[in-house]
């Protein structure tokens, strides 16, 4: 058999040969197809709920008010006050501008509450119990007093003004600062000047009480007076 002829291929021919098969290997097969990739969707932020916002009142312009529409929403006016007589007149002013926007003016509030004035006169005539007036229900600021600044220790400033008179009010707070810590502050001067003013003024309005009523005695009983 003849004897097969093995080529011998130099380093430089060795070299492209080596970089051609690399770029077979790295084609892609012709017929495969691509394996297709999950699109993920990117996390969305979760949007914050929005708070319903509370109905505001539509007046009209100055000028453009409607002088018969507060004569035809009164009846409407009536019903509600019979439902709640001592609702505010400027909340019940306020329901009718949101329910017909654009046909009151702010002057016509006058106008409405004394209205309103009139039909409760009219309303305790017939009998009809009316309590205090109602807080504004469309208001979302908070209502009530706040908490008395000095109410814990109330009892022991009398004490020391009692025992010290004549000691300010900015003394007397620089003593209770030391005395119970990050409790007070120089913010609660101003009260605390308003407290002793009142506090000093109590046994002043005590004297001048009982001095009018020795005088009045003294005035009923003359005889008295002139042994005293």
């Amino acid at each position: 058999m003849p004897a097969k002829s093995v080529a011998h291929y130099t380093p430089w021919q060795n070299r492209f040969n080596l970089r051609s098969l690399q770029k077979v290997t790295q084609a892609p097969v012709a017929g495969q197809s691509a394996v297709p990739k999950l699109a993920i969707p990117p996390a969305t932020a979760a949007s914050p709920t929005k708070k319903s916002e509370t109905p505001k009142p539509s007046y009209a312009e100055p000028g453009q008010g409607r002088t018969q529409a507060l004569r035809m929403a009164w009846p409407i006016a009536c019903r509600r006050l019979e439902e709640f007589p001592n609702i505010n007149a400027m909340q019940l002013f306020e329901e009718l501008c949101i329910q017909f926007p654009g046909r009151f003016t702010r002057k016509q509030y006058k106008t409405f509450a004394r209205r309103v004035a009139v039909w409760r006169e009219a309303a305790r005539a017939r009998g009809v119990v009316i309590g205090p007036k109602t807080y504004r229900l469309l208001s979302d600021k908070p209502r009530g007093r706040l908490p008395d600044t000095f109410g814990d220790h109330t009892e022991e400033m009398l004490q020391c003004q009692e025992e010290h008179p004549d000691q300010t009010a900015l003394e007397r707070l620089v003593e209770f600062q030391a005395s119970y810590p990050r409790r007070y502050s120089l913010r609660q001067l101003r009260t605390l000047q308003k407290r002793v003013r009142a506090w000093r003024q109590q046994p002043v309005q005590r004297l001048i009480d009982e001095a009018s009523i020795l005088m009045s005695y003294t005035d009923l009983n003359p005889g008295r007076r002139a042994s005293v």
